[in-house]
This record gives structure tokens, sequence and C-alpha cells, in this order.
């Protein structure tokens, strides 16, 4: 849990626009098929904004070593976290 609250404090508050179809869609590529996949799919679905935006979620995980457990929950609440309101 250290780890995903050192994710959640690195992720911190930004303006993001990322659509909740686009979370949904990542995660369960992620859950289904691993990191790699994910951002593999992040990268060819999204627009240029959104796609470096959860690029960079993605990479704080796997910094931090987050099952794809624990980046299935912080996808679930990445605009909360986002607007500093975690």
């Amino acid at each position: 849990m250290e780890d995903m609250g050192k994710a959640i404090e690195e992720i911190g508050t930004a303006k993001t626009c990322i659509t909740k179809q686009v979370l949904l869609d990542t995660k369960k590529v992620l859950l289904e098929k691993g990191l790699d996949a994910a951002e593999i799919f992040a990268a060819q679905l999204v627009g240029t904004d959104q796609n470096t935006e959860l690029s960079r979620v993605m990479k704080i995980c796997r910094k931090n070593n987050l099952s794809n457990e624990a980046i299935a929950q912080i996808l679930d609440k990445l605009m909360i976290i986002e607007s500093g309101k975690w």
C-alpha cells in the first residue's frame, strides 16, 4: 500500500480530460493483458493530451512497482486523484 501512496502523491493534481470510456477500456486491457499492452492500447487509442497524461500515470505506476490490480484502482479514481480531493 505504501507504493500506491507514493504513486498517488507523484501523480498529483493535473487538469486532464481523459474520458471515462478511455479509462475503462485501458483498465480492461490492463487486467486482461498486462501493463505493456495497456500502454500500447492507450497510445493507439487516444489523442495527444490524453495519451500523454495516461502514459505519465502508467509510467509512475510502473516505477512504483504497482500490481495490475493496484493500477486498475488508480485508473478508477484518476479524476479524483488529479482533482486534489483524494
